[in-house]
């Protein structure tokens, strides 16, 4: 910009010569003006504004030579100075809240990475800590048992031949002891199995939080039923789609509020993941619903996608009975 501003000061201070020169005797001296009114404008663009005050000095000099055409000529380039001026501090202003956004974007990319390095970091940690507790409960279980049963099988194979009947109780008792273990193991996994809907329901629920605090979504969730009898495979479902389905009303729907039901019914459970969005009058499946799709149909259930008031993702899946082993 100070380059333009220097070329219009030359422009004006040319043709303000040349008038003079074809008007006024003596132009030696008005050249000499001229210079020094040019050097002072050259150091009010490069130094400090300031400087233009010699430039009003050096006008007593013109007095006699018209400078009006001269300072009406400036008061248009002041005009035109202050106009850039605004226009440069604006681009200034834009140039550095785009950077700021930038660089706010990329601190949120970068958050999110670590967020979710994070998550699955500790969902990996998760699930070697219960694979180590799994373990460590079979071994304490199991191991004296089998211990003792192999023992007592041995000694009786020594003896089946001299003592039978001793042979015949020591058997007996390995068998008995096996039975005791298979016990507590069918046990421990019933307990665990028991475990399984609240671990389930705590996910979901947790999984609902994120999506409140990095959208603001308002999501009200609602439970009906009983979650003992849902395996594992139809919580994996369920916690899939509900994201997948959140996803979409945070990118497409303009909703500001969704609400998620879980229902478990007789031979039947059912989630839906409603929201008041603009909905969708002719829904194309995308690779999200897609993959809602293939999801529920590998468990043996179903999909149903409609618009009535915003969009409605609903997930069927058939309960099946658990039978002891």
């Amino acid at each position: 910009m100070k380059l333009f501003l220097l070329l219009t000061d030359l422009l004006i201070l040319i043709g303000y010569g040349v008038y003079a020169l074809l008007t006024f005797q003596g132009f030696s001296g008005i050249l000499v003006v001229l210079l020094f009114f040019f050097a002072v404008r050259v150091l009010a663009l490069s130094v400090h504004p300031a400087f233009s005050f010699i430039n009003l000095a050096l006008l007593y000099f013109l007095l006699p030579f018209r400078p009006l055409i001269l300072v009406l000529a400036y008061l248009f380039y002041t005009a035109l100075y202050i106009y850039m001026d605004r226009r440069e501090g604006q681009q200034r202003l834009l140039t550095r809240e785009n950077t700021k956004l930038q660089i706010e974007q990329k601190n949120s990319l970068r958050y999110q990475f670590m967020k979710e390095n994070y998550e699955s970091q500790a969902a990996i940690t998760a699930r070697l800590e219960e694979r180590r507790a799994i373990a460590q409960q079979i071994h304490d279980l199991l191991g004296h048992s089998l211990t003792a049963a192999t023992l007592q099988l041995e000694a009786a194979s020594e003896l089946v031949d001299k003592e039978p009947e001793r042979a015949k109780g020591m058997m007996q008792s390995a068998a008995g002891q096996l039975r005791e273990g298979i016990a507590q193991v069918r046990e421990a996994v019933h307990q665990m199995r028991a475990e399984v809907p609240a671990l389930k329901l705590a996910e979901l629920q947790a999984l609902l939080d994120r999506f409140r605090l990095d959208s603001g979504l308002v999501i009200r969730f609602t439970e009906e039923g009983q979650m003992d009898d849902l395996p594992n495979s139809h919580w994996q479902v369920f916690l899939g789609n509900a994201r997948e389905a959140l996803t979409n009303v945070i990118r497409h729907a303009g909703a500001t509020e969704a609400v998620v039901s879980l229902k478990v019914l007789p031979g039947m459970a059912r989630l839906e993941v409603s929201d008041n969005g603009h909905g969708c009058e002719n829904i194309v499946e995308g690779m999200g619903l897609s993959g809602m799709r293939e999801r529920a149909r590998e468990q043996g259930g179903s999909l149903i996608v409609r618009s009535e008031g915003g969009l409605q993702v609903i997930t069927l899946l058939p309960r099946k009975e658990l039978k002891d082993d």
